[in-house]
């Protein structure tokens, strides 16, 4: 199976998704992987009776992530810590807890994805815009 590991928890512990971007949201779970690479990594994930090996570790680049599923991804603006946007044709709007500001595309981690976005978001993955 095809993971994708975004942050490290601690050491061992990393946060992955095994799907692409819903609706803006992603879902994360917090695994224990054997390996001491630094994220953001996508790498293929065996398990056998209690047992996971983690091989094919390959770098990936969270922009070029996000191009890949612009269909799902928000489209917006954060500005005063308040996120606004559009995402699967609905409007979204949010309290940000990350320093962004401006114009962004973005994904929100989530532990289980929702209808709509969670009001609060501690963790956004987003590509800043930058107008010329």
């Amino acid at each position: 199976m095809d993971v994708y590991v975004f942050s490290k928890a601690g050491p061992g512990l990393y946060y992955l998704a095994t799907s692409p971007p819903v609706c803006g949201q992603v879902e994360v779970k917090l695994a224990e992987l054997p390996t001491n690479a630094e994220p953001p990594f996508k790498a293929k994930l065996i398990k056998a009776r209690g047992a996971t090996a983690v091989v094919q570790i390959q770098n990936f680049d969270l922009e070029e992530y996000l191009f890949q599923n612009l269909g799902h991804i928000i489209e917006g603006e954060v500005s005063g810590g308040l996120l606004e946007g559009v995402v699967c044709d609905r409007k979204v709007r949010a309290k940000v807890a990350s320093p962004v500001e401006g114009p962004i595309l973005g994904v929100v981690l989530v532990q289980k994805i929702r209808k709509t976005i969670p009001p609060v978001v501690y963790t956004l993955y987003a590509y800043r815009l930058q107008l010329v």
